[in-house]
């Protein structure tokens, strides 16, 4: 086991915050620790990564999730778990590993949280049901509680939930959520918050938070609204956009680990400037590749390894290949520029066609 602090991060308006880096058991992990240690902790448990991908247990301290969370006093820690793959019960572990580490070098836990998506969601509900020893809490985000192979309801779940789970899910996924409450009896400490738009995992880190805010408050024994619509409307951002060609042009903020997922400092008001809607086609540029996009509300709504473009729940606009990978694609990765136009249209298409040359016309040939 080895731990080492890595930065200690002063962000203004905000009080210093501590963040260190370190490895147990071969999994990589992240902590970020208030100034003023109450023995509040966050473990956040991520979803499936394919096998080949680096193991990574980084994540955003972000303005509407992380920050507020260690104003309040907690730390936040987030494991790569050992290895990648659909791992369940090496996650657990290695979740019960780094819950410890912290215990022992902050001087105890006196409350836990387990924020889990996908994947992980199915790990928090396992960990609630008794997997993970004295937790006081779970937030599953998009719970995948099946199987990846066979799609059968995971063997181990008792459906006797010890912890309270607050269940954070998108509307076309409510499925598994509604399932188990059903099997556990609708069981007194399950909750099911909907957020009303399309995807997976496709939620805020404002719903995220107020998700684990509520949580905490029915630890404390101020019960929830137990069936709600947690949807929040993302925040309208000012455009910082810079128009280039037919386009306007930004920065990659942000690519995702495991898929390549692109998140850039490009927002609604963008799409709007171009005169694109959901369903129109536009073109993204990087200085080495480009992708033809459809404009989509998310990116399961176009076909497989087609590209599509959409706000994200927290304002941003976000491309994304389904079931490709668009860092790849664009061959960019944090901090390069895109520009994204409006695709040429069909006809505008055929009439360039039209006034270039045909290839035989294009040289002279030569005589045989």
């Amino acid at each position: 086991m080895k731990a080492f602090v890595i930065a200690l991060l002063l962000i203004v308006g905000l009080r210093a915050q501590e963040v260190s880096t370190g490895e147990i058991n071969g999994a990589k992990y992240m902590l970020a620790s208030p100034e003023e240690w109450q023995g509040k902790l966050i473990l956040i448990a991520h979803g499936y990564r394919a096998e080949d991908q680096p193991l990574k247990a980084d994540y955003e301290i972000d303005k509407r999730f992380a920050q507020p969370l260690i104003e309040k006093g907690w730390a936040i820690a987030s494991t790569s778990y050992r290895r990648n793959g659909w791992i369940i019960e090496d996650a657990i572990l290695d979740l019960k590993a780094l819950r410890d580490h912290v215990s022992a070098g902050k001087g105890g836990v006196s409350r836990c949280i387990l924020v889990g998506s996908s994947m992980g969601g199915l790990i928090g509900t396992l960990a609630a049901e008794g997997a993970i020893d004295n937790l006081s809490g779970v937030v599953a985000i998009g719970a995948y509680l099946g199987h990846r192979e066979t799609g059968a309801y995971y063997e181990t779940l008792s459906w006797k939930p010890k912890a309270p789970i607050i269940f954070l899910t998108n509307e076309t996924e409510l499925d598994h959520p509604r399932h188990y409450r059903e099997k556990a009896g609708m069981a007194a400490n399950t909750a099911l918050w909907e957020v009303k738009r399309p995807g997976h995992c496709n939620v805020s880190a404002t719903e995220r938070y107020n998700a684990v805010v509520a949580l905490d408050a029915w630890i404390d024994g101020t019960a929830p609204e137990k069936d709600k619509d947690a949807t929040v409307g993302p925040p309208v951002r000012k455009s910082t956009a810079v128009k280039k060609d037919a386009g306007l042009s930004g920065k990659i903020t942000f690519v995702s680990a495991g898929f390549g997922n692109l998140s850039s400092d490009l927002v609604s008001a963008d799409l709007e400037t171009l005169g694109v809607k959901v369903g129109d086609q536009v073109l993204v540029k990087s200085d080495a590749g480009e992708i033809v996009a459809t404009v989509a509300l998310y990116h399961s709504d176009v076909g497989e390894g087609h590209a599509s473009v959409y706000v994200t729940p927290n304002g941003w606009l976000a491309i994304v290949i389904n079931g490709g990978n668009a860092a790849d694609a664009l061959k960019v990765k944090k901090e390069d520029s895109v520009t994204i136009s409006p695709a040429p249209k069909k006809e505008e298409k055929k009439e360039e066609e039209k006034k270039a040359p045909a290839p035989e016309a294009a040289e002279e040939k030569k005589p045989e």
